[in-house]
């Protein structure tokens, strides 16, 4: 987990984004400030596992240019949470890829890499879509 971390730091940096990481309440979302190009995570989320799905969702509010602040609620109520949702999938997807990991089933890739639930019909539909690098 902590490569793919150091992966998603880094990708965010290349984009001219800055992080912060903060320990706050196991229930303190983490953020997207566009207004000063910033990643605000809680490194003591609720669930550990799935801090890098929630860096590369709120790398995907900054990539989309979504205005203001953007919390992680941990579910794609809005157009907007769901593209930084599938943003984060198809980050770590890459990122999968890139380290030549091979997955038969959806559910163990999500199970890996913290993909929460919510993800799995896209993440079948990202494998239908990619099987030729699955395999």
């Amino acid at each position: 987990m902590n490569d793919l971390i150091q992966f998603l730091f880094d990708f965010a940096f290349d984009q001219g984004f800055g992080i912060a990481q903060i320990c706050k309440d196991e229930e303190y979302r983490s953020l997207a400030d566009k207004t000063r190009n910033l990643i605000i995570i809680n490194t003591n989320w609720k669930n550990r596992n799935e801090l890098p799905f929630i860096i590369g969702h709120e790398i995907g509010h900054l990539m989309d240019g979504d205005t203001g602040i953007s919390n992680y609620c941990g579910n794609a109520l809005t157009s907007k949470e769901r593209h930084a949702d599938l943003y984060s999938l198809n980050l770590i997807f890459d990122y999968a890829t890139i380290q030549y990991d091979s997955f038969e089933e959806p559910h163990d890739f999500m199970q890996q890499y913290g993909i929460p639930n919510r993800m799995f019909d896209d993440t079948v539909d990202l494998f239908r879509n990619n099987d030729d690098l699955l395999f």
